[in-house]
């Protein structure tokens, strides 16, 4: 019997794109390229180059940009540890683009009965979705 193939371990600049991201202010507006790399200080272009795989950071620079976007320099390891990590934040990016920690924060405002009537509504129309997807 064969060992499980480890998971591909993602590039740094996926890693760090995938932070950018998620960063957001204190209003909802995402962060930029430009705004983290001057608060990191060091160029957009750098960063850039960070992303797209043709510069390698520095540990200087790795730890300033873990201290920026709020993660633990681990995350941009390849233990076992950093992999959780990295798929942790990697389910956050997901979940964030379907729109799903905004309806998250909405739905926390909720009476108890309210929440209970939108779950209701989204198990009906995901139902409702289900069938019209193998019926079509």
């Amino acid at each position: 019997m064969s060992e499980p193939a480890e998971p591909a371990v993602e590039p740094f600049g996926v890693l760090l794109n995938r932070l950018i991201r998620l960063k957001k202010h204190d209003d909802g507006r995402p962060y930029t390229v430009a705004e983290v790399a001057e608060e990191v200080g060091i160029s957009k272009s750098h960063i850039y180059g960070m992303i797209n795989g043709s510069n390698d950071p520095s540990l200087r620079v790795a730890q300033q940009l873990a201290a920026n976007l709020g993660v633990e320099l681990e995350y941009f390891g390849t233990s076992e540890r950093a992999r959780e990590i990295q798929n942790q934040y990697a389910l956050l990016a997901r979940l964030s683009q379907q729109g799903i920690s905004d309806l998250a924060y909405r739905a926390s405002e909720l009476s108890p009965n309210a929440l209970s009537t939108v779950l209701d509504f989204i198990e009906f129309q995901a139902n409702r979705d289900s069938e019209n997807h193998t019926s079509g």
